[in-house]
């Protein structure tokens, strides 16, 4: 980034965001506050789905790449590259009210996941990864607020690959 850039960014970090944010799971689950979130993107265990799409920043609305990591926890983690050694955030999906396609939007493959007060957008790198994408998240959503994963929706998948 150019001198202007990271000026900004030394500005957001003074005022909160960034890497000295609070994850978005801890403010929407309070109980999460004691858990230590700034896990190495390759040092989770458990995990559901990994992989790279493009992320929307919150206040610039840029698109980047991220590299995010879904936990069988229903932890939705994403960082910068794969190497990084902290999120830049997480997303408790017990908290998440759903997820979507985003029709019409700029970028191809969009889905975007929606929150209380919150819309994370996200897009995938083709039609068939933005539908795993959304099976993944859809299913940890199911899995934080039930006790039990109905694998019909798993097996269906399979069978039309």
């Amino acid at each position: 980034p150019s001198s202007s850039a990271w000026r900004a960014m030394d500005a957001l970090n003074m005022l909160g965001f960034g890497a000295a944010m609070q994850y978005q799971a801890v403010k929407d689950d309070p109980s999460l506050a004691s858990m230590d979130m700034r896990i190495p993107a390759q040092r989770h265990s458990n995990v559901e789905k990994s992989g790279t799409v493009w992320r929307q920043s919150t206040l610039l609305k840029v698109w980047k790449k991220s590299h995010v990591i879904i936990t069988k926890e229903s932890l939705m983690f994403w960082y910068h590259t794969d190497k990084d050694s902290a999120p830049e955030d997480v997303l408790a999906l017990k908290k998440v009210n759903g997820v979507r396609r985003e029709e019409g939007s700029i970028r191809p493959y969009t889905f975007v996941i929606s929150g209380k007060g919150v819309v994370f957008p996200f897009a995938a790198n083709s039609d068939e990864d933005m539908e795993a994408w959304l099976r993944a998240i859809g299913k940890g959503i199911v899995n934080a607020t039930t006790t039990e994963w109905d694998e019909t929706s798993d097996r269906i998948a399979e069978s039309q690959e």
